[in-house]
């Protein structure tokens, strides 16, 4: 590595050094946080050869161009272009094509910027305080809240929403700017909360001061909106996530000025629905000659699964998965013509980065009553559901043979229909687990978190090969 002049030149300059410091961050920060086949396919393939890796790969510091080593493709675009600065996709480092080294003062360009904007940072950042580092802060119980508070726990400790909301994406956009009248405000200002922001030097009206603003300010938000969800009596922590996640994607079409083509939101492109939504293939097989002509395609945002007589969260799946054969039903082939009984199966067609499970506790008797189902569901840390998905997909839709998804969030209810209460267990930093039961958080072992009566399970993307 050496001092290199053109990278000086450029400090000099204060619009070109903003220019090269913003793009320098965005693009390692996108290497840092991008998952290893995000990295293959967008960050080490060249643009003119398609290959992988040849060599080394480089991203052009001023355009989008991606160019390997070894076929001296960034080097042409260097020379045609004139753009000589690139970025190694594997180590990150800055290379000067007209120096033809690294350039060994990057903390030059660091500085240089930092200076420029020291005033503005240091007057409106405060240091996190360490207790609240990680999230690690409960919420009081206002009166049977525990069903809400679990949920948000569940939320605000994935990864996919905490950058969204640190980078201010709904709120520099929102007309509203108010939490009692914005869910997803209301949801930022948690969100700040619990990870270490208790005001800053330049108050305004969204940072918080009261310990609780935020979630006081979101439970009168929903309660504005859902009247069903206030009040003391128990309620339901299923219907409250799917509530929770159809207002944050109701606060995107809003300040996004979008309309849903579809009143299910499948071609939504906001947060919620690329992380949880996913889809189910519904199809009805002709028991003689296979037609399956009479097969729709549902969205879905979790899937509800039966516990009864199972021990495994796989028996659940499995359950589900099964093919049954539908004997009251009126069926006419219109391929064969014959009327003999079809079978049926639910495969997944497609999934989010996130899968939510719900295992249905409460059972709802003939005679009106309501029972709660105690058994427990063991589920795993890792879950393998390549054999859920739908295997007829043609030559150009080969199916991955290892889809695994990772327990990131456990929702456990204790007690009965009638008088229970809702608490979340969390991973947090990867390796370990916190039990949040209203204000009181403590760490757990990982054989303890897999030990509950679960009533949600939160699994996140690990593997596809």
């Amino acid at each position: 590595m050496t001092h290199c002049n053109h990278i000086e030149q450029i400090i000099g300059e204060p619009k070109l050094r903003d220019n090269v410091m913003k793009t320098f961050n965005i693009t390692k920060y996108i290497l840092t946080h991008s998952s290893q086949n995000d990295k293959l396919m967008y960050t080490m393939c060249c643009s003119t050869c398609n290959e992988v890796n040849a060599g080394s790969s480089f991203i052009c510091l001023q355009c989008e161009y991606v160019g390997c080593w070894n076929n001296t493709h960034f080097k042409d675009h260097s020379v045609q272009k004139n753009h000589i600065f690139g970025i190694n996709s594997s180590n990150q480092l800055l290379y000067c094509f007209k120096c033809q080294d690294y350039v060994g003062d990057v903390e030059m360009i660091n500085s240089s910027f930092l200076n420029k904007s020291w005033d503005e940072i240091n007057s409106t950042t405060d240091i996190p305080q360490m207790k609240r580092r990680d999230g690690l802060y409960g919420f009081i119980n206002m009166g049977s809240t525990c069903f809400i508070s679990s949920v948000i726990q569940c939320l605000i400790h994935n990864p996919y929403i905490v950058n969204f909301s640190m980078s201010q994406q709904h709120y520099n956009k929102c007309q509203i700017k108010d939490p009692t009248g914005c869910i997803s405000c209301s949801l930022d200002i948690i969100i700040a909360e619990s990870y270490g922001n208790m005001g800053n030097k330049n108050s305004d009206s969204r940072t918080p001061v009261d310990p609780h603003e935020g979630f006081i300010s979101f439970l009168n938000c929903a309660w504005k909106i859902n009247q069903n969800f206030a009040g003391y009596s128990q309620q339901d922590a299923h219907e409250f996530l799917q509530f929770l996640l159809n207002q944050l994607h109701n606060d995107y079409k809003r300040v996004e000025h979008r309309t849903s083509t579809t009143t299910d939101g499948s071609s939504c492109k906001c947060l919620i629905h690329s992380m949880f939504q996913g889809a189910l293939k519904s199809s009805i097989v002709c028991s003689s000659c296979n037609d399956d002509s009479k097969t729709i395609i549902d969205p879905f945002m979790d899937l509800s699964l039966d516990i009864k007589d199972k021990t495994t969260l796989y028996n659940c799946l499995d359950s589900f998965h099964k093919r049954e054969t539908l004997n009251d039903y009126h069926y006419h082939c219109p391929q064969c013509d014959t009327t003999d009984d079809p079978t049926k199966q639910l495969t997944i067609d497609k999934l989010g980065s996130m899968l939510t499970l719900q295992l249905k506790r409460f059972e709802h008797l003939p005679n009106g009553n309501n029972v709660k189902l105690t058994n427990f569901v063991e589920y795993p840390l890792y879950l393998n559901v390549t054999k859920y998905f739908d295997d007829g997909k043609t030559d150009h839709q080969v199916i991955a043979k290892d889809i695994t998804f990772e327990l990131i969030g456990v929702v456990s209810h204790k007690g009965t229909v009638n008088e229970g209460h809702y608490i979340s267990t969390l991973k947090v930093n990867e390796d370990k687990w916190f039990r949040f039961n209203d204000s009181m958080v403590s760490e757990i072992s990982q054989e303890q978190a897999l030990n509950d009566e679960a009533y949600l399970l939160f699994y996140m993307i690990k593997e596809v090969k």
